[in-house]
């Protein structure tokens, strides 16, 4: 609360232009240019066979990203008091969000899987794209929480503390949102299952974090992440449920990070360490067998995938 008084938000006028103003612009502008992103994805050759044998745009992430930029540009010019630090937020996200869009561009389709990959990397001596989202990922998710680190040191002033923090915490942390980047683009193979995950994460997210204090600099940085991606997200759902466009590694991999950094921060150890379970067991049983078939064949599921989704 403290954060919001220093910076005026608890004023009408201030939620106002932080929150309402951007998030009303953010909508009309999505609408405008998601027409015009899907043809440039097909007319640029960013085109991939859906499962239905489609050829639609990828790469739908962009979208996503650009939206979150003009988020940036906004509160940079307009609100610039408003929520200060959040130059490495918004790097951070690039980075991650232009990893997977190489792998987009570039990716080996033959190359399925985190295990995999690794294996070319120790096997073959052969860097593979999803080497380089996995360490994008990590070097992106030290941008956020190594400064938390530095307060958590600053505030306690104990070195065995800090120093702990540095041992067992991060590595935990960075390896929720490593999980939490891969697990939506393990959804992202069918026509809107990736965005309902998303979606139901968040929700989770705000009900789980409403159990800890998070008015803090980083946690309300946190929600300047996830409003933006969670509008374009909406806009972008249409064309996906409808199987005209797909979201891609460059979408999937942002919404996954942003929810990974959404949980570190939010969220209270306990709540992390199970959602970290959750993530390693989604890995494993993926691993070994695929998550359509799953899906295919418990009657809950199959409607819960299929709801909303186009028949063209």
């Amino acid at each position: 609360m403290a954060v919001l008084a220093e910076t005026g938000m608890l004023t009408v006028t201030g939620w106002l232009w932080a929150w309402a103003v951007p998030s009303g612009l953010l909508i009309a502008v999505g609408a405008v240019l998601l027409p015009g992103t899907m043809r440039f994805l097909q007319e640029h050759g960013l085109s991939e066979t859906n499962y239905c044998g489609r050829i639609v745009p990828t790469a739908g992430g962009v979208l996503l990203w650009l939206l979150l930029l003009l988020w940036y540009l906004y509160e940079a010019c307009v609100a610039p008091s408003t929520w200060p630090n959040t130059d490495r937020w918004m790097l951070a996200v690039t980075m991650v969000g232009f990893a997977g869009l190489l792998d987009d561009l570039l990716g080996e389709r033959e190359v399925k899987g985190l295990c995999n990959h690794w294996k070319a990397l120790i096997e073959q001596r052969r860097i593979t794209t999803g080497i380089v989202k996995v360490g994008t990922t990590l070097v992106a998710g030290m941008l956020i929480l190594l400064p938390e680190a530095d307060m958590f040191r600053s505030g306690t002033g104990a070195t065995f503390a800090a120093d702990s923090y540095m041992l067992w915490y991060l590595p935990f942390k960075l390896l929720l949102i490593l999980l939490a980047t891969n697990a939506v683009n393990l959804l992202d193979v069918r026509p809107g299952r990736a965005l309902k995950g998303f979606f139901v994460s968040l929700l989770l997210l705000v009900w789980l974090a409403s159990w800890r204090e998070s008015g803090t600099e980083a946690g309300w940085n946190v929600w300047r992440l996830l409003v933006p991606l969670t509008i374009g997200a909406g806009v972008f759902a249409s064309a996906d449920l409808r199987g005209k466009a797909m979201l891609g590694d460059a979408g999937a991999n942002v919404l996954g990070f942003a929810l990974g950094v959404g949980f570190s921060v939010l969220t209270p150890v306990p709540v992390q360490a199970a959602a970290l379970a959750v993530l390693v067991g989604l890995h494993a049983i993926t691993w070994r067998r695929s998550l359509s078939v799953i899906i295919e064949r418990h009657a809950l599921l199959r409607w819960l995938d299929q709801a909303g989704r186009g028949r063209g």
